[in-house]
């Protein structure tokens, strides 16, 4: 996919060196620089292309062809069925993930994945692209999931996980109700030896932090408002847990750690048949435009049966 961006010099930016220009006001990277000017048209003022080192009058147009293009990924086959999407533009796209459905196939065999969907859509939209997923949900989870179109979309949105300026709001329905009804949980996670694809609170393992708050009760279980910190597999299952709080339906996490409470078992909750957890809420910055979007997703259908308020306008 080809992606281009333009600024037009104002007064105050007259007499400056064309590669200050792209890193202030136009936010390039060094690497995004480097590679526009080994294009053909990478870097141009104007319409013509021009040196780095070139001095901007005011009035001048800057252009930066910042990738030439690419092609859906071979190895994904593409999936026609339905796809909700929240929000669009030319390097964003965000859509509500139904629970029970992959982010990503494990195997070639795989066909019907969040990934595979993204590639029919945007296939047909004439929008080739690799699908780049930021940040997967669990088969289980439901809710806002972003992909970016280009790749320089990616780097830019890279940058905004590390300052904090990406984030999402997670709800969850949990067993119970914790201690506090707000507060931070610092304990590291890492892969448990006992169980494959099973998760532990580890003091060798990577550090992993939850914000966490209640936002309602009812008979044995909490409605919970969480943001996490740090991306660790399972992380907010793994720290409810650990609060002695699993999330409801949850088959991995679903027993009980308190020393207090020495009952078996996983807690079943029928209406259900999946882990709780709902990603409500999600905000992020336009990679080039630096505009603030925030999506906000419905609290799914069977999540309501066993809380009925949507709480979604409390992110």
């Amino acid at each position: 996919m080809r992606r281009e961006i333009s600024w037009r010099v104002q007064k105050e930016d007259a007499g400056r060196l064309l590669k200050h220009f792209l890193k202030v006001p136009m936010g390039l990277s060094e690497k995004e620089i480097r590679r526009a000017k080994f294009r053909e048209e990478g870097i141009r003022v104007n319409g013509k292309r021009r040196k780095t080192n070139a001095l901007l009058s005011e009035g001048d147009r800057v252009e930066v062809l910042l990738e030439t293009g690419e092609e859906t990924s071979s190895r994904l086959t593409v999936s026609r069925l339905p796809l909700h999407i929240l929000y669009e533009d030319g390097d964003l796209i965000v859509v509500n993930k139904p629970s029970g459905l992959k982010t990503h196939p494990n195997s070639r065999g795989e066909e019907d994945t969040l990934a595979n969907r993204l590639a029919a859509y945007l296939r047909d939209k004439g929008e080739d692209s690799v699908v780049r997923i930021a940040g997967r949900l669990d088969k289980d989870t439901s809710g806002a999931v972003l992909a970016v179109k280009n790749r320089a979309a990616g780097a830019r949105l890279a940058r905004q996980r590390e300052r904090g300026d990406f984030s999402k709001t997670y709800l969850a329905l949990a067993r119970d109700l914790p201690e506090e009804r707000t507060g931070w949980i610092r304990a590291p996670i890492g892969p448990d030896p006992e169980q494959k694809g099973r998760m532990r609170i580890s003091p060798g393992g990577k550090e992993a932090v939850t914000w966490y708050e209640v936002l309602g009760e009812g008979k044995g279980f909490s409605l919970i408002r969480l943001q996490i910190f740090t991306g660790r597999t399972h992380q907010i299952r793994v720290h409810m847990a650990y609060l002695g709080c699993p999330l409801l339906g949850d088959p991995l996490y679903g027993k009980k750690i308190r020393d207090k409470d020495k009952s078996p078992g996983i807690l079943e909750i029928p209406s259900l048949g999946r882990t709780a957890l709902h990603a409500a809420e999600l905000v992020v910055l336009q990679p080039f435009t630096g505009e603030k979007i925030v999506v906000r997703v419905p609290f799914p259908e069977d999540m309501k049966e066993i809380y009925l308020p949507d709480p979604v306008s409390l992110c």
